[in-house]
């Protein structure tokens, strides 16, 4: 489901995906960046999944055994494609887990993202380039989850739109979810820079037409002029 805020149904440095990542300007055969398409997960928010399951367990040996099975498992990832819900994804889960371990891990499944928190320097920096003139989107593998935790993010206000996996049943890196950003949003390949922190994903970006910057952490961030 493509969606229109509010209303909703990980190191320092970065490496370029690109010989020109980005226009700076109006230069003769570069095309204007107008949109800036950001992941969430350790892009705009912090997921560590250890840090996470720190919260529910307290050997380390716990904790692995969270981050393998509720975070890393099979249903992680069937929950992002929309492919599964929630008390299945669950019951699954526990099916795979020793059973001193299912109360903690229920626990982590239900209420993981009350831990989930920003990485500010990089929702900062988002909301200086709306200030700038550019419009910002959200594209995101995640789970139908995201509508209980959107606000979380500091800039969400500020997006112009957001297209969340499960939704759409559709993910990262499969062509498909970002044509439908574009026809969702009528967005201009060419006109869009994405950041993520995986380079699949933007080499997938860049196959499509965008370009676009694997995010490795909030220092040093590319600078765009301002579009008034």
């Amino acid at each position: 489901m493509a969606m229109r805020p509010p209303a909703v149904c990980e190191r320092s440095g970065y490496s370029l995906f690109s010989n020109k990542p980005w226009a700076c300007g109006p230069e003769r055969g570069m095309h204007m960046i107008k949109n800036i398409i950001f992941d969430m997960g350790n892009v705009l928010m912090r997921f560590d999944p250890m840090a996470l399951a720190s919260h529910f367990a307290s050997s380390q040996e716990d904790q692995k055994l969270l981050c393998e099975h509720v975070f890393s498992g099979p249903e992680w990832y069937a929950l992002d494609a929309g492919s599964i819900d929630e008390e299945d994804a669950l019951s699954s889960i526990l099916s795979m887990m020793p059973d001193r371990l299912h109360a903690a891990a229920e626990e982590a499944f239900r209420n993981w993202d009350h831990y989930f928190g920003p990485i500010q320097e990089t929702n900062d920096y988002a909301r200086s380039l709306k200030e700038r003139g550019y419009k910002l989107y959200l594209l995101s593998n995640a789970g139908v989850r995201f509508a209980r935790y959107r606000t979380q993010i500091p800039v969400y206000d500020c997006f112009d739109g957001v297209i969340v996996s499960a939704y759409v049943r559709q993910v990262k890196p499969d062509r498909a979810i970002y044509e439908t950003l574009f026809s969702t949003y009528e967005l201009e390949p060419a006109e869009c820079f994405f950041i993520d922190d995986n380079e699949q994903n933007i080499a997938a970006a860049r196959d499509c037409g965008m370009q676009g910057l694997v995010f490795t952490g909030p220092d040093p961030l590319p600078s765009f002029p301002p579009l008034f």
